[in-house]
């Protein structure tokens, strides 16, 4: 499966938004590759699905990191099982910090 690419923008000290949420409860969660400087947050309040669209739709929190210090990152986020397999999802995050 290819991965997905995705753009970032956000300021050092300040939770920065991903573009991927927790969906609904399937077994499957975010892992995350996160690089030095970079941690994970508690996830942001949940997203409204668009209407006609609520039945599968990824409605949890936004994911949210933050960095300690202006820079470039990489993030790769793989949406797995926690117990193995191969990821069904892999985005692969550019995060530019001011």
């Amino acid at each position: 499966m290819a991965s997905e690419t995705a753009a970032v923008h956000g300021e050092a000290g300040r939770p920065i938004e991903l573009p991927i949420a927790q969906g609904p409860a399937t077994g499957y969660g975010w892992q995350f590759d996160l690089p030095d400087g970079v941690e994970r947050l508690e996830d942001g309040p949940p997203r409204l699905a668009a209407p006609g669209r609520e039945l599968g739709a990824a409605i949890g929190g936004a994911l949210r990191v933050q960095a300690k210090h202006p820079g470039r990152f990489t993030i790769t986020a793989r949406l797995a099982r926690p117990w193995g397999g191969e990821p069904v999802r892999t985005v692969v995050i550019d995060l530019t910090v001011d």
